[in-house]
């Protein structure tokens, strides 16, 4: 009876094979097993509040773990986070929380989509943090519908004002793009161009500071001179705002930001890194104010999803569909609240303009110098 034991015990074994990455092979069927806790240290707090760790994403993901993931988050000073996905981009709700594992990054991160986790957990640098799978691939389905990547090369656009995210809005005296100063993803240049042959004199930019705008002009490889004369004789307004649209805060600093502008004569440039969120926002405010309707600012938000990624309501209408609810919606929301779909959109950015400290003499300025 022994011995027929260990014989079942040993075909047993033979049948099953345990693999470097965890998972187990199993009378011929290959099984995952749960990826073990990760420990880490929060080395930086990234410009908007994210907290940036020394755990490697190539680590990270030969661990086990995968984007679409649920993880459980949790801090040497206590705080926690349980069930929070695991994405590549920021694909959950503004004050949400998530594990970030960006393109081109070299380490994770745990965020506040549009918020400041440091403040949320209070946390400092150095503080330790233990990472656990809570369910497997329970996001995955947000992590797939949402997941977009672009390239900085210009090969890859069909023109240089599509790869400078660049276009002029509507028939008024306002242009939007990325950023012509800050040139990370090799785009500068090219807006650059694009803003002295539209003849911009004035421009709000949303990003940066003036001392983080000296710093580009004496970079290396420096290649924007119209924006650097711009600058230098002042027509330069820089907020360096948060990512955080709803706050007082980006409001306040908005509102100042767009009283020097009216001061300024036109055409006006907005960006701010991307021309893509805190230009989506302040574009969008703009175009209510001037009299756009719902279907006119959603489809010039939706323009730099179609330049950066080629995502369009012809090519991808599920995606493009939850992009318009995740993003452009909830700024709107913030403009002209609940009914902002129904509602008459230029009376509620002349109520937020009002809200933070703009008088009607200002905002009837603003918009004469816009339109």
């Amino acid at each position: 009876m022994k011995r027929t034991l260990i014989v079942i015990l040993v075909v047993l074994l033979a049948m099953t094979s345990i693999f470097a990455n965890g998972a187990i092979e199993e009378f011929g069927f290959t099984v995952p097993l749960e990826p073990s806790a990760q420990e880490g240290t929060i080395t930086a707090f990234e410009k908007y509040g994210h907290a940036l760790l020394n755990i490697r994403i190539d680590d990270f993901l030969a661990a086990g773990y995968e984007l679409g993931d649920t993880l459980d988050v949790k801090f040497s000073n206590g705080f926690e986070f349980t069930g929070i996905p695991f994405f590549n981009g920021y694909y959950v709700a503004k004050g949400e929380p998530m594990v970030r594992a960006y393109p081109g990054q070299e380490f994770i991160a745990v965020c506040i989509n549009y918020g400041k986790v440091y403040e949320v957990a209070g946390l400092s640098i150095g503080d330790t943090v233990t990472i656990s799978l809570h369910e497997k691939a329970a996001a995955l389905d947000t992590q797939v519908l949402n997941s977009l990547s672009y390239t900085n090369e210009r090969a890859d656009y069909s023109s240089d004002a599509v790869f400078a995210n660049y276009r002029r809005v509507g028939s008024s005296k306002l242009y939007r793009s990325c950023s012509p100063v800050s040139n990370e993803a090799g785009r500068a240049a090219y807006a650059d161009a694009l803003i002295k042959q539209a003849g911009v004199k004035a421009v709000l930019n949303l990003a940066d500071s003036d001392d983080e705008i000296k710093g580009y002009i004496a970079a290396e490889g420096f290649a924007s001179p119209y924006y650097k004369q711009l600058f230098e004789s002042g027509k330069v307004i820089a907020l360096s705002m948060s990512v955080d649209y709803s706050s007082s805060s980006f409001g306040q600093t908005l509102v100042d930001g767009l009283k020097k502008l009216e001061t300024l004569d036109g055409p006006y440039l907005v960006h701010c890194t991307e021309g893509k969120d805190r230009a989506g926002f302040v574009s969008a405010l703009l175009e209510a104010l001037m009299g756009y309707s719902y279907d006119a600012i959603v489809a010039d938000y939706m323009e730099s999803y179609s330049n950066y990624y080629g995502v369009s309501k012809a090519s991808d209408s599920k995606r493009y569909e939850v992009i318009v609810n995740n993003n452009i919606n909830g700024m709107l929301k913030v403009i002209s609240g609940e009914q902002f779909a129904t509602a008459d959109l230029s009376i509620g950015a002349k109520a937020y303009l009002a809200k933070y400290g703009m008088t009607d003499a200002q905002i009837a300025k603003l918009i004469s110098v816009l339109k």
